[in-house]
Parts: C-alpha cells; structure tokens; sequence
C-alpha cells in the first residue's frame, strides 16, 4: 500500500501537474488526498488515474491495503456473496473453496458463482472417467 505521496513521488508528478491533466482544481485535490482514499470521488479517483497514465484500477491497488477476505456464511448458505441454496452443493463448494485459499486462491464473486454453476451441471465424461479410474 502506497500514500498518495508516494505514488506521486514514483510517478514523478505533483498536486499541481495532476490538477492540470485531469482538469481538477488543486483546492479539490489536496481536500481529497486528505481523506482516505475510501472517501474519494469517481472523479478524482479518474483523474489522478489518468494524470498518472494508469487505470482507475490499479490506482486503487496501489492506494489501498490488499487484505483479502473470505467471506462465507453457514447460515445464509452462501459464499462470497453467492447464494447456494442446495446444502450438499454448498458443502461441497465451500470445501473446494476454503481448501484452495488456504493454497492461495483469492475467489471473487464470479470463481464462486462459476464453480456454483459448475458444481450444479452433469458432466457425463467426468462420471464416466471416475469409474473407469476407481470403478462403479
């Protein structure tokens, strides 16, 4: 995680060449870099992407903690915000899921949606190269 004053520094830029390429006065610059990036409006958060060459993306990669959460609720049955109402299915997906983050997988809401919609679909030729390994 980087200060706004170090991104700055490794993009060799300044408040005033930030206000002059991406159109934003000073004033509203300095106020925003005195708040949490959280607080940062899409405006600003464009306008030092663009000012810096980057995407508004990987402005915020560089401006915010990368700590990753996982997020599962037993009771709700879902995992990352995915809703899986079938019990055996969220079991089994919340095993998948908890077992390879502790790997070092970082699954987002759609690697959970995916593997849910995976998990749910018959796959014949994966039945079928189960028996042929470990036998019906």
């Amino acid at each position: 995680m980087m200060t706004i004053g170090e991104v700055q520094a490794s993009y060799d830029t300044n408040l005033a060449d930030i206000a002059s390429k991406s159109g934003i006065s000073k004033a509203t610059l300095s106020r925003a870099f005195n708040r949490p990036v959280s607080t940062w409006t899409i405006q600003i958060l464009n306008g030092v992407a663009a000012a810096i060459n980057e995407s508004p993306e990987k402005l915020l990669r560089l401006l915010q903690d990368d700590r990753y959460l996982l997020a599962i609720n037993d009771q709700a049955q879902t995992i990352q915000g995915v809703r899986i109402p079938d019990l055996t299915t969220y079991r089994n997906v919340k095993f998948v899921v908890k077992s390879n983050v502790m790997e070092g997988w970082q699954p987002h809401y759609s690697d959970v949606k995916g593997l849910t919609e995976f998990t749910e679909a018959a796959h014949p030729e994966l039945e079928q190269k189960f028996k042929d390994i470990f036998g019906d």
